[in-house]
């Protein structure tokens, strides 16, 4: 197999997939993983090819490489938040993702997925709050 320069796609603990024969493999984010896996990494997970049904087109692992519209950071979130709502809501968003979640949004070190955007949403309408929340920026990402 020939190896990128280039950093690996896939995060280390994704599953790489070396089933070569799947009809699916050219849409398989497991099979890209595996065809993009550079040398960083000097151990990967795999998907037991013993697991692998002999239909393939019915594997259970198949992961899609459609990419979602995701949101990066939320550190002005609030800044429009009348003062009334804004500890009821911070403290309502907290609750549903976590502290530890919430502040990786807030400094940008993970994204929202489109549900989590549409929770945030949802608890902004709850809350009166006209237009659309203000998170950082957008991206297409992979759906690891």
């Amino acid at each position: 197999m020939k190896h990128s320069s280039e950093k690996p796609l896939a995060p280390a603990n994704y599953s790489r997939c070396f089933n070569n024969q799947c009809p699916k493999a050219d849409n398989c984010l497991h099979r890209l993983a595996a065809l993009r896996d550079t040398p960083e990494y000097p151990s990967i997970r795999i998907i037991n090819p013993l697991c692998i049904p002999e239909d393939s087109s019915q594997c259970a692992y198949f992961q899609s490489t459609q990419k979602i519209h995701v949101a990066w950071g939320i550190s002005h979130l609030l800044d429009e938040v009348p003062y009334k709502n804004l500890q009821p809501l911070k403290s309502q968003l907290i609750a549903h993702f976590g502290r530890g979640k919430y502040y990786r949004f807030y400094r940008e070190e993970s994204y929202l997925s489109p549900e989590d955007q549409n929770y945030i949403r949802r608890t902004f309408h709850q809350y009166n709050i006209p237009g659309e929340p203000a998170f950082d920026s957008y991206s297409e990402e992979y759906k690891w």
